[in-house]
């Protein structure tokens, strides 16, 4: 059986002001033509299909038109950033078009049979869950990621010869243990799931985390993957992103390869003075219509937004490397500043440190009449 495993879509998400609806739809558009020309015998959804829990219009109408042209049976489900309600609404419709959906956590968990020369499979649906959402019920006494997990999935069917995969959005971290409640709640603590609670499964199909990667090497465990974001969303991460082709083979041989997606424009950091950021021997280098963000070694500039935009229509991000960044770190550290009887000298200070240079008699001038005038 062939699997397209994708995860964390975002739909509807901002970043930095601009929107992405466009540039999913063309990512969504690539996923069903992969679907298509492999043939998949369903394609799977982990979670965070929207960025908020009351997603816009457009993001609504996105989702639509997927599931619409899905060429075979899609299984998804919510992840931290949806509304239960809201991903899983039609659910009961929808499964009637061969589309499952699950929105809230239920045990004992919904499962969907699909079937293949080789048999049956089962697929299971976990959505995002943590403690909070299962307090008062019955038997839950637990206080970690961990511990809601390992009870949504203490009443699985037993075992009947079928192979079975799991849909989750969770922390998964490898190894059996995790931090106790006691020491923190960071990655490796109250939110983390150790991959040994997903023995049983032949593949584990993870959302939450944005980069594609294999949780755990143990041969004798679960496969157990993160499909990773189909777009960046950030700067910084590694510019191939997609989802993930899954074979599941006889006796729950798995195989797993990377396919790719393209947006239409691309992610880069460029870096320097902004005299050469906006020259022809930069610019000439690649489209200036990509998603920029740039950092700015110049001392001082002026004007530095416009002037990139100008160029770089799709400016995100403007930051600064330069000495008074560089000296910034020790001045955010000061703890306790010196005893001082006049405010213009503290400023000065101040300047000093953040530039490096100090100020001049007639800026300080300056300085003091705006604190005279205040005062006034």
């Amino acid at each position: 059986m062939k699997l397209l495993h994708v995860a964390d879509l975002h739909l509807g998400i901002q970043v930095f002001g601009f929107s992405m609806v466009e540039e999913q739809a063309f990512i969504l558009k690539q996923i069903l033509e992969t679907a298509r020309e492999e043939t998949v015998d369903a394609i799977l959804v982990c979670g965070d299909v929207y960025d908020r829990s009351l997603p816009g219009v457009e993001a609504v109408n996105l989702l639509d038109h997927f599931l619409a042209e899905a060429p075979c049976p899609v299984l998804m489900i919510s992840g931290n950033h949806d509304s239960p309600e809201r991903v899983g609404y039609g659910a009961s419709l929808f499964q009637k078009q061969g589309i499952h959906v699950q929105g809230r956590p239920r045990k004992p968990l919904p499962y969907v049979v699909l079937h293949d020369a080789e048999g049956p499979v089962e697929f299971y649906l976990l959505p995002f869950v943590r403690p909070e959402m299962l307090r008062g019920a019955e038997g839950f006494e637990g206080r970690t990621h961990q511990d809601a997990v390992k009870w949504m999935l203490s009443e699985m069917p037993v075992p009947n010869g079928a192979r079975r995969v799991l849909l989750a959005h969770q922390n998964v971290v490898a190894g059996d243990e995790v931090r106790s409640a006691e020491e923190g709640a960071n990655v490796g603590g109250l939110d983390a799931v150790g991959a040994s609670v997903f023995d049983g499964f032949d593949y584990v199909a993870l959302g939450h985390i944005h980069e594609r990667y294999r949780v755990d090497q143990d041969p004798d465990r679960a496969v157990i993957w993160y499909a990773g974001s189909p777009l960046p969303y950030e700067f910084g991460r590694p510019s191939e992103r997609g989802g993930l082709l899954v074979e599941l083979g006889a006796g729950g041989h798995v195989e797993v390869r990377p396919v790719n997606f393209k947006g239409i424009h691309e992610w880069r950091q460029i870096r320097g003075p902004l005299e050469a950021l906006i020259s022809p021997e930069i610019t000439s280098q690649a489209d200036t219509e990509d998603y920029i963000s740039a950092i700015l070694t110049d001392e001082e500039v002026y004007e530095a937004r416009e002037r990139l935009v100008s160029v770089y229509p799709n400016l995100m991000q403007i930051g600064f490397d330069n000495l008074r960044t560089q000296q910034a770190e020790g001045a955010a550290g000061l703890t306790e500043l010196p005893s001082m009887d006049s405010l213009d000298v503290l400023f000065a200070q101040f300047y000093e440190k953040q530039n490096g240079v100090s100020l001049e008699e007639e800026d300080l001038a300056l300085i003091r009449q705006i604190l005279e005038a205040v005062e006034s």
